[in-house]
C-alpha cells in the first residue's frame, strides 16, 4: 500500500466503522462529508446535497438499526476512493413503503467518494435495490 493512498483508505475504514456502531453513528458518521456534499443514486425523491443525504441515512438506520457496510475492495486514485461492499441488516422498521418484515439481507453495492481536505465532496453509489426487495418481501 503506497503511503499516499493510506489516509484515504484509513479514512473510509473510519467511516465504515463509525457507520456500523450504532454508540457513536448519529453523533460522529456525518463529520466525514462536508457540508458541500453533493450525491449522486440515491433516491430521487431527496435534496442531493448533506441534507438529503443525512435523510436517506436516517431513514437506512430506522428500517435495519443493525445495518453494517462491509468494504470488500477499496480501490484508490488521486482524490477518489472506489469501494465494493455489502451490506447486511435486520429489516427492524418502516423502509422504502415496506413495513418490518424482521427478515435479514444482504445486498451488494459500490461506492465512489471524492475527497477534498479529509472530507468527503461527492459520494456516487449504486445497491442492488431489487435484491433488498426480494429478500423482504419474499
Amino acid at each position: 500500500m503506497s503511503s499516499s493512498t493510506k489516509p484515504l483508505r484509513e479514512a473510509v475504514q473510519q467511516l465504515a466503522e463509525t457507520f456500523n456502531d450504532p454508540k457513536i453513528r448519529e453523533l460522529s458518521y456525518f463529520n466525514f462529508y462536508d457540508d458541500s456534499l453533493t450525491i449522486y443514486g440515491f433516491p430521487p425523491n431527496l435534496p442531493a446535497d448533506k441534507g438529503g443525504f443525512k435523510q436517506f441515512i436516517y431513514l437506512l438506520w430506522k428500517g435495519f438499526p443493525d445495518i453494517r457496510i462491509i468494504f470488500e475492495d477499496l480501490i484508490i486514485e488521486g482524490n477518489k476512493v472506489a469501494g465494493r461492499y455489502h451490506l447486511v441488516g435486520t429489516h427492524k422498521g418502516e423502509f422504502m413503503d415496506l413495513q418490518p418484515t424482521n427478515k435479514q439481507f444482504k445486498v451488494n453495492g459500490m461506492t465512489v467518494f471524492s475527497f477534498h481536505d479529509a472530507k468527503v465532496i461527492e459520494r456516487w453509489n449504486l445497491v442492488d435495490m431489487v435484491s433488498l426487495r426480494e429478500q423482504l418481501s419474499s
